[in-house]
């Protein structure tokens, strides 16, 4: 990003001294810019920049990080300021210095306590957001099952399909497993929670105080089993993080198996985002739950 550019957006915190570019991100330019403010204080500043039609992604972040922080139960960085500047928009955030330690206990702790302060009936969202760079919908259903049939599992299959990323066989099982949908979340809580929406390893850190952040939300109301779809599939939280979650709020018996739902919505998005290389895992995934449902 160009020093005049964050400069300009960041001119009520100060005068850039500082700007590095931050690895990890695959969708918008990141950075740690310094400044220093009329006192002569230093302060950090997270700062991302994507395209100027990026901007409608930003305000749903702006926003989900809010709500997450309104219920007080887990950290996250304050949003800031979103502004566009020709043909990029840039937005700006508080920058948490991550620590050295991490505390899974307290994260599962936290993540229980952000579902059940938020505990409700609500499904859905009053707007649509994005899950990465995709467009995840959030249209409120009468029903949990309906909302996974309508807005989770076949948007994606029905984007896969027109794109021509998805082979015959693995369609169909897909079409079976939504009809068989009413059987396959049976026994789940009839609760839901605020959801973070896209929690895996590269969406949480944990700070100097090695007290658990969490961001790039893509949140709605749902089954507080859906949070877990992305930490089975690439998360690596170890077994403490489940029990302390446990601890907090039992999951209802066979939660592993329902999620296995959540992994499949998003191996679809994977599948429309960056192609056949995540096929075969939606293949084995939906077979797995074919299984599932005979025992």
């Amino acid at each position: 990003m160009q020093k005049q550019l964050i400069q300009s957006v960041v001119a009520d915190w100060g005068i850039v001294t500082d700007c590095r570019p931050i690895s990890g991100g695959c969708i918008s330019e990141a950075a740690r810019v310094t400044v220093r403010d009329p006192d002569g204080k230093l302060h950090d500043l997270f700062v991302k920049s994507n395209r100027a039609d990026f901007q409608a992604n930003f305000r749903c972040e702006f926003d989900a990080l809010n709500r997450l922080a309104a219920i007080e139960a887990i950290r996250t960085p304050k949003p800031l300021k979103i502004q566009t500047i020709g043909d990029r928009v840039l937005m700006v955030m508080q920058w948490i210095q991550t620590g050295t330690t991490s505390d899974f206990e307290r994260l599962g702790r936290q993540l229980a306590d952000l579902h059940r302060k938020s505990a409700g009936g609500r499904i859905g969202l009053e707007y649509d957001n994005f899950l990465g760079a995709s467009p995840q919908f959030n249209t409120p259903a009468a029903t949990w099952v309906q909302f996974v049939q309508e807005n989770r599992i076949g948007p994606q299959l029905r984007r896969a399909t027109d794109r021509g990323l998805i082979d015959t066989p693995t369609k169909r099982d897909i079409e079976t497993l939504i009809e068989a949908m009413p059987t396959i979340l049976a026994g789940r809580d009839d609760v839901t929670s605020l959801l973070h929406g896209d929690l895996w390893s590269g969406n949480y850190l944990f700070d100097t105080c090695n007290q658990p952040v969490i961001i790039d939300p893509a949140i709605y109301y749902g089954c507080r089993e859906a949070e877990f779809g992305m930490l089975l599939l690439f998360g690596g939280c170890p077994p403490s993080f489940y029990e302390s979650y446990n601890d907090q709020w039992p999951l209802p018996p066979r939660w592993r198996q329902r999620s296995k739902v959540y992994v499949l919505y998003h191996l679809l998005n994977h599948l429309n985002l960056f192609g056949a290389t995540y096929l075969s895992q939606c293949g084995q995934v939906a077979q797995q739950m074919l299984i599932d449902m005979e025992n």
